[in-house]
């Protein structure tokens, strides 16, 4: 399974993009919005990005506080399936109601091609590891493990 989109609505659903391989050899694509909420280690994934986005916009770190990140899209492309991915976020103003609606530029996990590494297209190493990180709670969300999955637990 190969995560393309995670996001939080502006209803604060969650809406999942997802490939899984097909049985004739392709990928099969499924989408979701769900109103149950995930485990809080899925908003801490998606919260933490906003130090990416900083970093990738040239933004001054003074924007943290004021950043909210809505989603990830993520392609994968190359003869090695290399992840690349846009992270989509929220700014608030301070002189407008409506947030400002910011997208990082795609960059990639590495090079597509066997050309030399050009830092300017590739993200970080930290921004990849958050990145695995956020897929890794997508999968659980998909499986079906959310915020509150069990109320009792019934002894073995």
């Amino acid at each position: 399974m190969r995560i393309k989109k995670a996001k939080v609505t502006k209803e604060n659903k969650v809406l999942m993009v997802y490939e899984q391989h097909s049985k004739t050899g392709g990928w099969d694509e499924y989408s979701f919005t769900c109103s149950e909420e995930a485990r809080p280690d899925f908003y801490k994934a998606m919260d933490i990005l906003k130090a990416d986005v900083i970093e990738m916009c040239e933004l001054p770190e003074s924007y943290l506080e004021r950043i909210r990140v809505r989603g990830v899209s993520f392609s994968y492309g190359g003869e090695n399936d290399v992840m690349g991915a846009t992270i989509s976020a929220a700014m608030e103003l301070k002189d407008s109601y409506p947030n400002l609606n910011i997208n990082t530029p795609h960059k990639a996990s590495q090079m597509y091609s066997e050309v030399p590494d050009d830092d300017k297209q590739l993200l970080s190493s930290d921004c990849i590891q958050r990145l695995e990180d956020l897929q890794t709670e997508c999968r659980a969300y998909i499986k079906g493990e959310r915020a509150q999955t069990k109320l009792f637990e019934v002894a073995s």
